[in-house]
């Protein structure tokens, strides 16, 4: 549903990708010189582009293909394939004045302009790799704090729109695919458990957003009083907790519930091969056992990767339409075609 060159996290080549789908590591940054964008004027608005288009010409001498784009220039499509690809956020794409990204083609970085705070520098990344996302970040981030003024305080750290935020600005989230769990019905004392360790449970697009096809964003709770090697710890540990969890879910799914789990996958890939229309949570919904069933060998032409794009091509941030719904049918039924159950 899009031309655009593919994210690198839908390659699905990292560490435990069939489980931890991405793993994101992103830092917010206020500029001291301006107000927030909420209370910014257009002229300020500008400056900020100006100034972080700049300060980026530093981190060419690793992303030599790193590019300004203006939201409001995009298509419909290409701002709904930035938030599927969870380049750019709901509030980001949503346009208005100033509001800008420089991103990668392979978006393994990214930084939104003007979006809630002056910065939110991203990198999203295939696999659980918290260590190393939050590295190049914060890499990233030493190279734009050499011509930017951020907005900081000896006693809070970085100050940014929300408090939520204020300190290290540092939000690392892990993407999971936790479908075992959920056939298994153990699925909420784990979430629960993974909450009482200290990080948060969010839906596909973070913070107020639904669950959608067993898919959740285990993120940190808070960026203050803790430094960002304990937030990246914090993270990886529960996210990892997480994945032993699933693992066994699926094991057991396999031994005991065999024929359950490939009547499951059986039904729903046959929906989404025969379709006429479907909405996007429903799509979503139905690749959750298929793609269950995929990572323990119990499908053909139907790999990670493949259903990682389909799942960046839902436009899941569209207002619904007829039209929508026919044509994400009619993408779904094209992709899927060779993909058929094996019992081996």
């Amino acid at each position: 549903m899009s031309n655009h060159e593919v994210p690198g996290w839908i390659k699905g080549n990292g560490p435990d990708a069939d489980v931890v789908i991405s793993t994101r590591a992103r830092l917010a940054r206020s500029l001291a010189d301006f107000p927030f964008p909420s209370r910014a004027s257009g002229e300020d608005l500008s400056m900020v582009v100006d100034d972080v288009r700049k300060a980026s010409a530093g981190l060419m001498q690793r992303f030599s293909r790193l590019r300004l784009v203006n939201v409001d220039k995009l298509s419909k499509e290409e701002k709904l394939f930035l938030l599927d690809s969870h380049v750019a956020s709901l509030e980001q794409i949503s346009g208005g004045q100033g509001r800008a990204v420089i991103l990668e083609p392979s978006a393994n970085i990214s930084i939104m302009i003007n979006e809630e705070d002056h910065l939110r520098l991203q990198t999203v990344m295939s696999g659980l790799v918290c260590e190393q996302a939050w590295e190049l970040v914060d890499w990233a981030d030493d190279i734009l704090a050499q011509n930017l003024n951020y907005g900081f305080s000896e006693r809070y750290g970085f100050l940014t729109a929300s408090p939520s935020n204020v300190g290290t600005g540092l939000r690392v989230s892990a993407m999971m695919h936790l479908a075992g769990l959920a056939m298994t019905h153990k699925l909420n004392v784990q979430l629960r458990a993974a909450y009482d360790l200290g990080v948060s449970i969010r839906g596909m697009f973070g913070e107020g957003t639904r669950w959608l096809g067993d898919m959740f964003q285990v993120s940190n709770e808070v960026t203050l009083g803790l430094n960002e090697r304990e937030i990246v710890e914090r993270v990886r540990s529960v996210a990892g907790y997480l994945l032993a969890e699933e693992r066994l879910a699926r094991k057991e799914l396999l031994s005991e519930q065999r024929s359950l789990l490939l009547e499951t996958a059986s039904r729903a890939l046959s929906t989404l091969k025969s379709a006429m229309s479907v909405k996007p949570e429903d799509a979503i919904a139905l690749m959750s056992p298929v793609r269950l069933a995929s990572s323990l060998g119990l499908m053909e032409n139907c790999t990670g990767a493949l259903l990682n794009e389909l799942l960046a091509g839902m436009q899941v941030g569209a207002a619904d339409s007829g039209k929508a719904s026919i044509e994400r049918a009619a993408f779904l039924k094209k992709k899927l075609a060779e993909a058929h159950i094996v019992d081996g």
